[in-house]
């Protein structure tokens, strides 16, 4: 009776043989599973707890609009129609267009099955840049544009969680920010956050990751205002690395804590009493103190 029992993951093919299913790769598709791969790029959002779809559409959709902005209105287009296509199926296409993120095919929301995190998969854009591009914007216009969304993380790649991995990553990805032809000396700072794996140790990833930054260059640790900040988020199996500019000055990407810092800053100039106006009389009292205490000091120098 035991013999006519199959292992799990075998499914019968053709003649009877079996197939043996890769479980770790239907797993990943399955509610729950975890649907992200190496060498994928894109901005690893932060969000309100429970609002992962919601946050992952609202990216989506900022992301779209700024790509049009800063790659061309063709960016996000979609294929033209069918001219066969018929009057049912044209109807059908625009409804599904209508529930579609603006963003396409172009970024996808992918769940990470962490709380207040969703990865929004990018084609054709260059994360650090796009990020900074939008984030610099909305401080410039004091808007938020976002609900659920706080912070926007760019991801120029992802690796599996092992250090090899992941050093062969970095030294790709961090080269054409620390060791270009002809590289100035530049400032830096490494900020890791390891969520739901205790495999990658905290202190070695930063030295590796320190290591790759400075080796044969002359680029210093600066804690308080580096020039670019290396955020390596580990989330689960998967690496997130992103290089990040001026990363205290928008509020270490924080769309919440610019929009209100810009409203801040607005209110105060607004509600800042402007400067008393010194009147012609007072001037000339003050002129005359002057005139008189160096008289004083004249006459005890005699």
């Amino acid at each position: 009776m035991g013999k006519n029992k199959r292992k799990g993951g075998d499914a019968q093919g053709a003649g009877g043989k079996k197939v043996k299913t890769d479980i770790h790769k239907v797993g990943k598709y399955l509610p729950g599973g975890f649907p992200i791969d190496p060498k994928m790029k894109g901005v690893l959002v932060t969000c309100t707890r429970g609002k992962e779809h919601s946050a992952g559409q609202e990216a989506c959709d900022l992301l779209a609009e700024y790509a049009a902005k800063l790659y061309g209105s063709d960016f996000s287009k979609e294929p033209e129609e069918d001219e066969d296509e018929s009057v049912e199926d044209a109807i059908a296409r625009e409804i599904a267009q209508l529930k579609k993120p603006k963003g396409g095919k172009k970024f996808l929301p992918l769940m990470t099955g962490t709380d207040c995190v969703v990865f929004i998969r990018a084609m054709d854009i260059e994360p650090s840049r796009m990020c900074h591009y939008i984030l610099t914007d909305l401080q410039k216009t004091a808007s938020k544009r976002t609900r659920y969304c706080h912070r926007f993380i760019p991801v120029e790649e992802t690796s599996y969680a092992n250090m090899d991995d992941i050093e062969s990553m970095s030294t790709r990805i961090l080269a054409p920010f620390f060791q270009a032809e002809n590289q100035e000396p530049t400032t830096f700072s490494i900020i890791p956050k390891i969520r739901h794996n205790d495999k990658i140790p905290r202190d070695g990833l930063v030295k590796s990751l320190a290591h790759i930054v400075g080796n044969g260059q002359k680029h210093a640790v600066n804690l308080t205002q580096p020039k670019y900040v290396i955020l390596a988020e580990v989330i689960k199996s998967i690496c997130f690395l992103g290089v990040a500019e001026d990363y205290d000055g928008l509020k270490k990407y924080n769309i919440q804590s610019i929009f209100e810092a810009a409203q801040k800053e607005e209110g105060n100039s607004s509600s800042a009493p402007e400067p008393k106006a010194v009147s012609e009389d007072k001037a000339k009292e003050e002129e005359a103190e002057t005139a008189a205490s160096e008289t004083v000091d004249e006459a005890k120098s005699e």
